[in-house]
């Protein structure tokens, strides 16, 4: 099968293409709407039967960007965007447990929360 035409052609179910007719080796298993590139003569007559349909060839996938390390002054700006958060959760927390038994650690984790934001801004 040197140098045969072929087309692409999508199947509307699941199936085993046979080796012979897909020009491979071994039997290929496609699924439902998967493009596949078989000989023409046996394209046109899966399409006439009505188990498949002409289709485009697949696009090509884009290469997979790298991932960029964010830099070490982008680091430090989101530690201290958390770090400002927790400031700002641990004063509403502080706010809430005024007054009850929670109130001396509330105080105890703002207390905390600022030391780490000092920190940082250091």
């Amino acid at each position: 099968m040197a140098n045969q035409k072929k087309k692409w052609v999508a199947f509307k179910g699941n199936l085993t293409i046979p080796a012979a007719m897909a020009g491979e080796k071994e039997d290929l298993k496609v699924q439902s709407g998967e493009p596949v590139q078989v000989p023409d003569f046996y394209a046109d007559s899966v399409v006439q039967d009505g188990i498949a349909e002409h289709c485009e060839a697949p696009k090509k996938k884009a290469a997979a960007k790298k991932s960029v390390e964010p830099t070490a002054e982008e680091k430090a700006a989101a530690e201290k965007a958390v770090a400002e958060v927790a400031v700002t959760d641990a004063q509403a927390a502080l706010e809430a447990a005024e007054g009850t038994d929670g109130a001396d650690a509330a105080r105890a984790a703002l207390l905390a929360a600022q030391e780490a934001l000092a920190a940082l801004q250091d």
